[in-house]
């Protein structure tokens, strides 16, 4: 990669990585994108009538800019200063997604391959995954992924009949950027602070301590659709190699009316059918994150991701004490309509949640509840 961005981000890809007559179109904030192609044994492209329709509409939506009244935009420089993390945990919870442009790693003139993660990442060619398949989601959408090596889905990258992406990379080692690391209160303060008075004597989830860290890694022209992610956590996520359009959605009204949050996670998760519905009850903004760019998103924030280019991020999810009450929110829209609203289940949550329960008697003062108790 370089540290040029260009507005075209087909360059490349067509007869090496996505069919040569693969469809084309304009976002709002100047790139060109190529649209999705896999096709049948009738030469029907299998994305018309999900993928395309949805990216389409995506592609329309409002550019994220630092004036946003949804989401707050930091650069690197604002990092060093004492009250960063009061400023990113106000926006937080209230509710705003936070995007840092320019923290994380940028490998200057490296390409994206196995030899690449297994380099810099620890993430060996030979690692164990489940592999996402556009094809195979377009035919039945109740199975579309197959246990494979890292090192096939790289070689599937250079195959222009495939778009394929790996979910879930267990990346343990990964965490916040040292200057945010303090953000996630469920180790900072549930962990942390509670095993002197409450020792760990009995079996606890490894997703306590593991999910804090992964990575994702994506095929050019993988859509992820509209979801929220599980259990009622924030999700972080930088881009390390690649581009991807990340694209977040708000009532227009009724904000803390949970059966209209509900009724719109629903509606989105059905796009092709419900577009006319979800223009008039939806805002929507399109962030860009490059290579180096973070973005922190508060729980139940629904959100639809368009990779254009292959792509590696890394990321996690955490717990703060200022989201309480939108994770709540998240775990309602979990139980109540969970199995078409999420793309992963977590297993850790009530043993942090305990954890954090039991730490607020010792919390600094500095640390504000939900609601600003």
């Amino acid at each position: 990669m370089s540290d040029e961005r260009p507005n075209d981000l087909t360059i490349g890809l067509l007869g090496t990585e996505v069919p040569k007559n693969s469809p084309m179109v304009r976002w709002n904030d100047g790139h060109t994108t190529i649209l999705p192609a896999v096709y049948d044994g009738h030469d029907i492209n299998l994305c018309d009538a999900v993928d395309i329709p949805i990216i389409k509409y995506l592609a329309q939506c409002p550019v994220s800019l630092p004036d946003s009244k949804y989401v707050v935009h930091f650069s690197m420089k604002d990092l060093p200063t004492h009250d960063i993390l009061d400023s990113i945990s106000e926006s937080l919870s209230q509710n705003k997604p936070v995007v840092i442009r320019g923290i994380g790693n940028h490998y200057v003139g490296e390409e994206l391959t196995a030899e690449f993660l297994d380099k810099y990442y620890a993430i060996s060619p030979n690692r164990a995954v489940w592999v996402h398949d556009v094809k195979a989601r377009a035919m039945d959408h109740t199975r579309v992924t197959q246990a494979g090596l890292l090192k096939d889905f790289f070689k599937s990258m250079k195959d222009p009949g495939a778009i394929q992406c790996v979910l879930d990379i267990p990346l343990a080692q990964a965490s916040l950027p040292d200057a945010l690391k303090n953000l996630d209160h469920g180790l900072v303060h549930g962990w942390n602070h509670t095993t002197y008075d409450v020792p760990i004597s009995s079996k606890v989830h490894p997703e306590n301590f593991t999910v804090k860290g992964w990575a994702i890694l994506h095929h050019a022209g993988f859509l992820t659709y509209p979801h929220h992610d599980a259990e009622g956590s924030l999700t972080w996520a930088r881009m390390e190699v690649g581009v991807k359009f990340w694209v977040v959605f708000w009532p227009k009204d009724r904000h803390d009316d949970r059966k209209h949050l509900q009724e719109i996670a629903i509606r989105l998760g059905n796009f092709t059918e419900n577009e006319d519905w979800i223009r008039a009850h939806c805002d929507v903004e399109v962030i860009t994150l490059y290579p180096g760019d973070v973005l922190i998103m508060p729980p139940a924030q629904v959100h639809a991701v368009y990779t254009p280019v292959a792509s590696f991020a890394t990321g996690g999810h955490f717990y703060h004490y200022g989201c309480m009450h939108l994770t709540e929110i998240s775990r309602y829209l979990d139980v109540s309509s969970g199995d078409c609203l999420t793309n992963q289940m977590l297993h850790n949550a009530l043993e942090t949640f305990r954890r954090m329960m039991i730490g607020i008697p010792r919390l600094s003062p500095r640390i504000r509840m939900s609601g600003g108790l």
